[in-house]
């Protein structure tokens, strides 16, 4: 069958995940996909969103359509009146937007944050202040020989996370050729889809793994010899891969005492790495560029100086009802936050931009669309592991990039 002469092939890093995945391959008919190979479902259907025009966010200024460059002048009109200003998202963003963010958060003496000030906010400052050890994922793959998902289940979270980087990617299979020589672990509340794949499951009570790791560290009961079998196992592999997810970070909040504690005992005896399980695209990147700027991860204000504290995290400038304006990027805290939270809201100028229609662009007093990474823009990311990788761009020009449009309301503003 001869190939249709107007169609194109382009290998691309997929953005709907801190997979990142970069095997991506897309066929193009002009600057539309027509087929994508390699990817999951959850990849494939992101990148396929982008051709919807019913999830394609447009330009409105309080819910009437207008060009880009009058909603541009609004957000600007907005910011530059605004006393208390708050700059939320970016996770989601390239690094070079995330750049453009922290400067336009700076000229405004705002306070910056994303959702890592929620999530895995300390334990990225755990792995890039260097109290936690990390490595690439591909000296993980055929090194380590122990696997540890600790409240994550990446078949559903990151669809590609154990064929790509980890358990199924493994070239060293046993003689009888079903299992690569690795052991598959798992710590959680309860039965997931890895739990049926895994060796060695670990069950600890909801809201109970600073316990089970305290009696790991002997410091507590180990009332279920549960965290025995875990340390003996941890103990007999030569390198131990950790991988944290939400459950296990929302579990411990922000005191990762513990967990670091545990990571150096562990580490005596043999080498362990922790690699996190973000869900988001690109959050280690922003927090990496927030750190090399400020010192600091998250939670900052500009309002003098540089300084940090809890109480400028986006939810407690929301509780507080702090901010007279918030521009959102690539964030989408409206279906992310409790409804008795988001009241506080009201009267709050609210500017978004995303390439998507979410629920805060559809409250949002001025929506500003923008290009989809890795497809409509390009530009740079960072792998959970730390990796960066350079995106592509074979449809660029449909929307404006993230970065065109921050760094034209830095330009305007006085």
């Amino acid at each position: 069958m001869e190939r249709d002469p107007e169609l194109s092939s382009q290998s691309l890093v997929c953005t709907g995940c801190g997979c990142l995945c970069d095997d991506i391959e897309a066929e193009f008919e002009g600057s539309c996909v027509v087929s994508i190979g390699n990817a999951c479902a959850k990849g494939a259907t992101y990148l396929r969103s982008a051709y919807d025009p019913g999830r394609r966010a447009r330009s409105l200024v309080r819910g009437r359509e207008v060009p880009i460059d009058e909603a541009v002048e609004e957000a600007t009109r907005l910011l530059s009146k605004a006393s208390r200003p708050v700059v939320f998202g970016l996770d989601d963003s390239t690094i070079e937007a995330q750049v453009a963010g922290i400067e336009l958060a700076r000229k405004l003496g705002a306070v910056i944050d994303d959702a890592s000030s929620f999530s895995f906010g300390s334990l990225i400052e755990g792995i890039v202040g260097g109290e936690l050890p990390t490595c690439p994922l591909a000296e993980v793959r055929d090194n380590a020989d122990l696997l540890v998902y600790w409240g994550s289940d990446p078949p559903h979270t990151h669809p590609r996370h154990i064929s790509k980087f980890t358990y199924y990617a493994y070239t060293d299979w046993d003689p009888a050729g079903w299992y690569p020589r690795v052991t598959l672990s798992c710590v959680d509340v309860r039965e997931t889809e890895l739990c049926s794949m895994a060796r060695k499951n670990f069950k600890v009570r909801p809201g109970s793994d600073r316990d089970f790791i305290r009696a790991v560290i002997g410091e507590a009961q180990d009332e279920t010899g549960q965290a025995a079998a875990f340390l003996e196992t941890v103990k007999q592999s030569k390198f131990c891969a950790l991988f944290p997810g939400a459950g296990l970070v929302c579990s411990l909040g922000d005191d990762l005492a513990c967990f670091k504690q545990m990571v150096h005992v562990l580490g005596q005896s043999t080498r362990v790495t922790v690699v996190p399980m973000i869900a988001e695209s690109n959050m280690l990147g922003f927090n990496r560029s927030l750190h090399e700027q400020c010192g600091h991860v998250n939670q900052v204000s500009f309002a003098s100086g540089v300084s940090r504290s809890t109480e400028y995290s986006f939810l407690a400038q929301v509780r507080n009802r702090t901010s007279d304006c918030v521009l959102v990027v690539g964030a989408d805290p409206f279906s992310a936050l409790p409804q008795s939270l988001l009241k506080n809201l009201q009267g709050t100028a609210v500017i978004c931009l995303d390439p998507f229609v979410t629920a805060t662009t559809m409250v949002a007093e001025v929506v500003i669309p923008t290009a989809v990474p890795g497809l409509e823009q390009g530009g740079s990311v960072m792998r959970v592991d730390g990796e960066r990788l350079a995106l592509a761009n074979p449809a660029e020009g449909r929307y404006p990039t993230d970065v065109t449009i921050l760094e034209r309301i830095t330009k305007r503003i006085a």
